[in-house]
């Protein structure tokens, strides 16, 4: 069984997602993004919040969903996990969310061959998947962002 956590609640086209709150530091509206070059697929471009220049991963490209232009509403969950800051793309968070233990099942018993997949929590309201961000990119993912980051002047 999962231990109880607590999870960010947020959504993309209608369906909630998850993440543990631990790693988030807030949550911010959409703000210009700078495009990076060499960048991976999912990785919308850098931004500058408080001084510190941080990666945009677009969840809907990330997960396999449909694209679609980023609007104004959208919001940015920033996040800190290996050491650096990371800005997750969602059309909303919705709420942070105490989830029993008793609520989540085991990603793998359900969902196997999902890396960043970490749980499911069955509530009345519906099911949230619950992904891991610092599971959201690859070790060669991560070093191909490193080098695109570093070349970027803000």
């Amino acid at each position: 069984m999962i231990p109880a956590t607590r999870i960010l609640v947020f959504s993309i086209d209608a369906q909630r997602y998850g993440i543990p709150l631990t790693p988030v530091r807030r949550v911010v509206r959409m703000v210009e993004i700078t495009p990076l070059p060499g960048e991976p697929e999912f990785v919308r471009g850098v931004i500058n919040v408080q001084g510190e220049i941080m990666p945009v991963i677009d969840l809907r490209k990330r997960f396999g969903l449909a694209p679609r232009p980023v609007r104004l509403g959208d919001q940015l969950i920033i996040t800190r996990f290996s050491s650096k800051y990371f800005a997750l793309m969602a059309d909303a968070a919705e709420e942070v969310r105490e989830c029993e233990g008793r609520e989540l099942t085991e990603a793998a018993d359900i969902l196997p061959g999902l890396p960043f997949l970490t749980g499911v929590a069955k509530l009345p309201d519906g099911m949230i998947l619950i992904h891991d961000p610092a599971k959201l990119l690859s070790l060669a993912e991560h070093q191909a962002l490193d080098e695109a980051v570093g070349q970027v002047e803000l």
